[in-house]
């Protein structure tokens, strides 16, 4: 390892952005500096994380060659979810018969409350034949006309023959679209929870891409070549194209980060974790040395999201949300 090799740390909070350094070769903290996050700022994002870099680089006496590895983490889907700032989504249901009975269901996910006083943005349309192609823009043509950025496309099954959505999908790429595919969202089957988690990943598809796209010209912009990987909501982490494409798996990333530093730091084996931000509170407990992992709760129905056993709720504004990952299976 060369000398003065950094690992640096990331955060992007509601209210501000905080950077870390580490020596890569000890592992000792060595720099940290938190600056206010630049949401009105014309670069976004961008903007703070560039600061908060120079920043933390002119306090440890080191260059962006320095820069071995960067980790990055963002409460941005959860504060996105928890505050209902989220974008419609067209939603189309493939089937015909017994089949096409279960997607026209999948309508009443539009019922389901995002945050107090709004329910998902969901647009549904019921597509019988996946090689339908008049059909398929027809709908698309609505969807465009709508407003509409992202769409999910979901068919029961599609777990074990995915090509009806792949189809519908790639369809819907080459008219510019933003696409969650059910079957890239999880490999397990129930179709109606298969397709509310694949819609909570499209609801903040569109805000999350641009934040990936923010984050990479940041990161270029600072003159950072080490790659980037993003914090997942269970504890692992992931490539920003994959962040792209599945921005759901940050959600409750944040704590998970937390929890991660005071197991591996502070040897914590029993006790409850506490993490207050500028727009949202975490709570977790670590039992044993390890902090339970579980299916996600929201507006009162599970998902397929593998994330922490942690409670966040929103605090500090003129209403409180909550999100519990505790799975309730139905």
């Amino acid at each position: 390892m060369k000398p003065n090799a950094l690992r640096i740390g990331i955060d992007v909070g509601g209210t501000f952005t905080d950077a870390v350094a580490i020596d890569a070769g000890t592992l000792r903290l060595i720099g940290q500096t938190k600056v206010p996050t630049s949401h009105d700022h014309p670069d976004g994002v961008a903007h703070g994380i560039v600061i908060a870099l120079h920043d933390l680089l002119a306090s440890v006496g080191r260059s962006a060659e320095d820069v071995v590895f960067l980790a990055h983490g963002t409460t941005q889907a959860t504060n996105a979810l928890l505050e209902g700032d989220v974008a419609p989504v067209g939603l189309i249901g493939i089937g015909t018969g017994l089949s096409g009975s279960f997607v026209k269901r999948l309508r009443s996910l539009g019922k389901i409350e995002i945050t107090e006083g709004k329910k998902l943005p969901i647009v549904f349309e019921h597509l019988r034949e996946a090689d339908d192609g008049p059909a398929i823009e027809g709908i698309l043509d609505r969807f465009a006309a709508s407003g509409i950025a992202s769409v999910v496309v979901t068919e029961p099954f599609s777990v074990d023959d995915a090509l009806g959505e792949d189809a519908v999908a790639a369809a819907a790429r080459r008219r510019g679209f933003l696409v969650t595919s059910t079957h890239d969202i999880t490999s397990l089957y129930g179709l109606s929870k298969r397709t509310r988690t694949a819609v909570l990943n499209a609801v903040i598809l569109p805000k999350m891409f641009a934040t990936a796209d923010l984050v990479q010209s940041s990161i270029d912009a600072a003159g950072i070549t080490a790659p980037l990987m993003v914090m997942r909501c269970d504890g692992g982490v992931m490539s920003l194209d994959e962040m792209r494409r599945r921005p759901l798996l940050t959600v409750l990333s944040g704590p998970a980060a937390g929890v991660a530093g005071a197991l591996m730091q502070e040897k914590v084996s029993d006790g409850i974790f506490l993490e207050t931000g500028g727009t949202s509170t975490d709570i977790s407990v670590i039992r044993r040395g390890k902090v339970a992992v579980k299916y996600t709760d929201f507006g009162g129905s599970s998902t397929f999201l593998s994330a922490l056993d942690v409670r966040t709720v929103g605090v500090g504004g003129d209403r409180w949300s909550g999100f519990d990952s505790t799975a309730r299976e139905r």
